[in-house]
């Protein structure tokens, strides 16, 4: 069976939040790190998994949240990066 390398970084689109908590618990076990990304109306979906992330799964969490904005598509979007690691909760 051939490993099969998980980016580090989630881009945030139009999937449902539950897909996005999975796809960082799959990075998160590969890598102490990672990078959740999303651009214009995807920003508060973003912050909502990374709220979720934390409250509900993980434990020593630290994260960075750096907003900008990008020309996109004939116009300026909001953009959100976010740097997350930590230790999944352990269940009782």
């Amino acid at each position: 069976m051939v490993d099969k390398k998980v980016d580090d970084i989630v881009y945030i689109g139009l999937a449902d939040i539950p897909n996005y908590v999975s796809a960082c618990f799959v990075a998160l076990s590969q890598h102490d790190e990672i990078k959740i990304i999303a651009r214009g109306n995807h920003v508060k979906k973003a912050l909502d998994i990374l709220a979720i992330m934390i409250r509900e799964y993980l434990d020593d969490t630290s994260y960075d949240i750096s907003v900008g904005s990008e020309f996109f598509d004939k116009r300026f979007v909001t953009t959100v990066d976010v740097k997350l690691s930590g230790k999944r909760r352990e269940s009782d």
